[in-house]
């Protein structure tokens, strides 16, 4: 294999380039829609419909992935990101925009499956947490990116024409991004032909509870991630500046700090952080509609963000930790199919509760189901000492 910091150094600038939507899009696509004539509950479907596909795809694709090799679904991914930002570049209805949508689901299926895998390929156990967390990182600091160049363009544009431009520059992004995966990054699993990989996997007793935690969580942070711009939008302004300046300290932690907090998995072990995490992001919650003064809370804001880029890493390096190298690939796509079923249930949930029991009530219900989660997790691997400890068949 070529040298290891050369494949990490073009796997996270691939993952940077093709990442450029993702900030801006959880920022205007809400507005977008609402724009357009959608509701609550429509916005929510374009996040649930999203978490659906990936839902369907990724345990397939995470076998896929260790029978034929990462790079070829990692090379894919981009295929379909530049396909789908060239059609929301075209959106102009709520149908529309649910097609594109799902086109991005599916390479989103294919991309965090496969980088995962090459991370932690690539990576030895004592770093682990710290490479994973340069993935996010990468990811983060594209969508950072892409969301100052969003923000300057519909400073100058129209909406509706702004948003035209911007998906279409994301296009030639993630066109560039695959080309460098292709070019740039060699195939790291190591294969076997003759070899099949049975239905059946070893999977420790740890790996399940673990996929307790993330469907619980996943669900609980989901309800929220369509509805903050829209709360935004609500209690204080429809000003898109103001709430750009809104949603970019967040933004920098989920650039800068992924690496640097996974790396403190790799010192204290992966389950401190998580549960800290849990509990720092459910404490948030609780009180964010509590605010009255936006500044206030886009500090709250950036400590909430903080508590979740402190429990990903950690949850993302266990999945490596307690499974074998042969069967890497169909773990993380477990993980992320359980991460996408909670996400496909918490947009819907989140809006519905938004739109008929009042504005606070999904971010006090995340608070209290983010702390619980946190003393399961104490709870279920209070004995975890960082091996599978009972192994079971599927």
């Amino acid at each position: 294999m070529e040298n290891r910091g050369k494949i990490k150094h073009n796997l996270n600038r691939a993952i940077m380039l093709g990442s450029f939507a993702f900030g801006f899009m959880s920022f205007i696509l809400p507005i977008y829609t609402k724009r357009i004539g959608g509701n609550a509950l429509t916005i929510g479907g374009l996040f649930s419909v999203f978490s659906i596909v990936t839902l369907i795809l990724r345990p397939i694709i995470g076998r896929g992935i260790d029978i034929y090799g990462r790079k070829k679904f990692f090379v894919s991914a981009f295929l379909f990101y530049s396909i789908s930002m060239l059609l929301f570049s075209f959106s102009t209805n709520t149908t529309l925009l649910y097609i594109s949508r799902l086109v991005q689901a599916v390479g989103a299926s294919f991309m965090w499956i496969s980088a995962y895998s090459i991370a932690a390929d690539i990576s030895d156990s004592e770093k682990r947490g710290k490479t994973v967390g340069q993935v996010d990182g990468a990811s983060s600091e594209g969508a950072l990116y892409g969301a100052i160049i969003g923000f300057v363009i519909l400073s100058n544009f129209t909406l509706i024409k702004g948003w035209g431009l911007v998906f279409k520059g994301y296009a030639v992004l993630s066109i560039i991004a695959g080309y460098m995966a292709y070019k740039y990054i060699p195939e790291t699993a190591r294969l076997n032909s003759k070899e099949v990989i049975p239905l059946k996997q070893q999977l420790s007793s740890s790996f399940f509870k673990l996929l307790i935690i993330v469907f619980i969580s996943s669900i609980s942070t989901s309800m929220l991630s369509p509805l903050l711009m829209i709360y935004l939008q609500d209690k204080f302004t429809t000003d898109i500046g103001t709430l750009a300046i809104a949603f970019i300290p967040a933004t920098l932690v989920y650039a800068y700090l992924p690496a640097r907090l996974g790396g403190i998995s790799d010192k204290v072990g992966r389950i401190k952080p998580m549960i800290i995490g849990l509990v720092i992001s459910g404490i948030v919650s609780l009180g964010f509609t509590r605010i009255l003064n936006i500044e206030i809370l886009v500090a709250l804001w950036v400590v909430e963000s903080i508590g979740t880029v402190m429990a990903a890493p950690a949850e993302e390096a266990l999945v490596s930790d307690i499974v074998g190298e042969n069967i890497r690939g169909s773990a993380y796509g477990l993980y992320l199919f359980i991460s996408s079923l909670g996400a496909a249930i918490g947009p819907l949930l989140g809006g519905w509760l938004y739109d008929s029991f009042g504005h606070s009530i999904p971010f006090y219900l995340n608070g209290i189901i983010l702390i619980i989660n946190a003393m399961l997790a104490a709870i279920l691997f209070r004995n975890y000492k960082g091996k599978a400890d009972i192994t079971f068949n599927i």
